[in-house]
């Protein structure tokens, strides 16, 4: 017997339209261990500035483009580079699932510590009203005040 809960509808629905897209991107592409799709990518590298550029060509050591060069130089290596890249869609997409869930995971913690601080602040308002009750529901003290304050000036002590 399996340990992990029945899945939803929706969640097998989702499931069954993710492997039918990519049963169909993959078409024709028998033999290829990667999920990636070489799709023809149109990225404007233009618009990046040249720091941007000369950071892409230092973290990817692009050796081909002399440390001094311009950005008119820096576009076509980096554009080469880019698009020589191959990615593992599957990969991709678990890990964004995985970031979304572990960030969701951390805001209802944040969340609980929230609600239970609020909570703590409730039970101490609570507790200082029924104090409050108490202090006037006792007949004694009240007529201690009373008698206190008829005097209306208090006189200091000798």
């Amino acid at each position: 017997m399996s340990d992990r809960r029945p899945q939803r509808p929706s969640a097998l629905r989702a499931q069954g339209a993710f492997q039918a897209a990519a049963s169909s991107d993959d078409e024709g592409m028998e033999g290829r261990q990667t999920r990636s799709t070489r799709r023809v990518m149109r990225v404007d590298l233009s618009k990046l500035d040249t720091q941007s550029l000369l950071r892409y060509r230092k973290v990817h050591k692009l050796g081909d483009t002399p440390p001094t060069a311009t950005k008119e130089e820096l576009i076509p290596a980096v554009s080469r580079h880019f698009a020589q890249q191959v990615v593992d869609e599957e990969e991709v997409l678990l890990k964004f699932v995985l970031a979304i869930q572990k960030h969701n995971k951390q805001l209802r913690q944040l969340g609980a510590l929230h609600q239970q601080k609020v909570q703590e602040q409730r039970l101490a308002m609570q507790q200082h009203l029924q104090q409050q009750l108490q202090y006037r529901q006792v007949p004694q003290l009240q007529q201690m005040q009373a008698n206190h304050l008829k005097g209306g000036v208090m006189k200091p002590r000798s």
